[in-house]
């Protein structure tokens, strides 16, 4: 029989976000604040990137079809 393969079913958490709750632990209170800030303003950094691609495609992307103007004087009766 071969030997199961276990791995481990919990993400680890990046280095970042480790040294941080060491700051914590360590009482290092305004290091661990600053290290805070520093994660979330890279993460809204990220999402805002991410965010104006797809805003710019939506707005500057060349329509797929084009309409055919239409007469709007012509009622149908000629």
């Amino acid at each position: 029989m071969a030997d199961p393969v276990t791995t481990d079913p919990v993400e680890q958490p990046p280095e970042a976000v480790l040294n941080t709750a060491d700051l914590i632990s360590n009482n290092k209170r305004a290091e661990a604040i600053d290290a805070i800030q520093d994660l979330l303003y890279a993460r809204a950094a990220d999402a805002i990137g991410s965010y104006k691609k797809t805003v710019a495609s939506t707005y500057f992307d060349e329509p797929n079809e084009v309409e055919e103007p239409k007469n709007e004087t012509d009622n149908g009766t000629d």
